[in-house]
């Protein structure tokens, strides 16, 4: 996709942050953007105009629908779809925080974030604010861009490390949402209750809400293809039928599956062919078209 570079994140950051890249698009007429729940909280520092954003699945062009928390800001994970209508020109450097590991950057309850965006203002220091201002405008490229970020993030990076306990059932919900509380809290030879406090505790969200957008971030992966067999997708992620994922995409989304994926764009390259961020990356953002503009 044109305007966007990945990099591997630095090593020591490896265990915090999923995915980073740049988004530079110097030129103005910038399509919006809908991204659709995603379980990753996410770091935005922009360098051109930011854009709004609005968490309503069909937002009005009044002011009261969109939210401008400033040129740094932290999204949380998201159980529906949001929309950015940008300004002109879009630049940025994005990064996106593995749920598990996210509080050892932010030092906060993940929950307060989520389904929101909140200025950085609230998590990092102005001065060390107003000094990446500075370096990314200075930044040849945007691997100098990334870099200042990084630098920026390793400061501010905290020692605690996440509970194996919930590692471990991150990882187990993102391959199966379909698994029970119940049969993970037995793995874990702990109780339904216990688990389930532990798990929002670290990850901002009840492992159940958690299972519902891994089920939609799989559905979005399936919906690539041409022709789309959607009881066959329903089945393989995770649904109990296709009623089910129809429900639940269009409570999370604001559209059934069929009728959203005839009016957006997603990236066609296979995504076999796409490292594993930009792959989830592809699966996240989806170009509006004019009919499907809230305003």
């Amino acid at each position: 996709m044109a305007g966007y570079s990945f990099l591997l994140p630095h090593p020591e950051l490896a265990d915090v942050v999923e995915a980073i890249w740049d988004h530079d698009v110097p030129e103005a007429g910038v399509a919006p953007t809908i991204i659709m729940p995603g379980i990753w909280p996410t770091l935005c520092f922009h360098y051109r105009v930011p854009p709004s954003i609005s968490f309503r699945h069909q937002p009005s062009s009044a002011r009261h629908d969109w939210v401008q928390p400033g040129r740094y800001r932290i999204t949380g994970a998201q159980s529906r779809a949001a929309r950015l209508r940008p300004f002109g020109p879009v630049g940025g450097v994005m990064v996106r925080l593995r749920p598990e590991a996210a509080a050892r950057l932010t030092g906060s309850e993940m929950s307060i974030f989520q389904d929101s965006a909140f200025s950085l203002d609230d998590v990092f220091d102005p001065t060390s604010l107003s000094l990446l201002a500075e370096q990314l405008a200075e930044a040849p490229d945007y691997r100098g861009r990334i870099a200042a970020v990084e630098m920026l993030l390793l400061r501010y990076l905290r020692d605690d490390r996440p509970v194996e306990v919930i590692r471990s059932a991150v990882r187990c919900l993102r391959r199966d949402p379909g698994l029970s509380i119940g049969f993970l809290a037995s793995q874990f030879d702990c109780s339904e209750r216990h688990f389930s406090r532990q798990f929002r505790r670290s990850i901002g969200i009840s492992p159940k809400h958690f299972a519902r957008i891994v089920r939609i971030g799989k559905t979005i992966s399936r919906a690539r293809g041409p022709a789309t067999d959607w009881a066959a997708v329903a089945l393989s992620c995770g649904f109990a039928d296709q009623p089910h994922m129809i429900k639940e995409f269009n409570a999370m989304v604001g559209r059934p599956p069929d009728a959203f994926f005839r009016l957006t764009s997603l990236g066609h390259e296979p995504a076999a062919r796409m490292s594993s961020a930009e792959s989830d990356f592809y699966n996240t953002f989806v170009c509006e078209t004019p009919n499907l503009r809230g305003g």
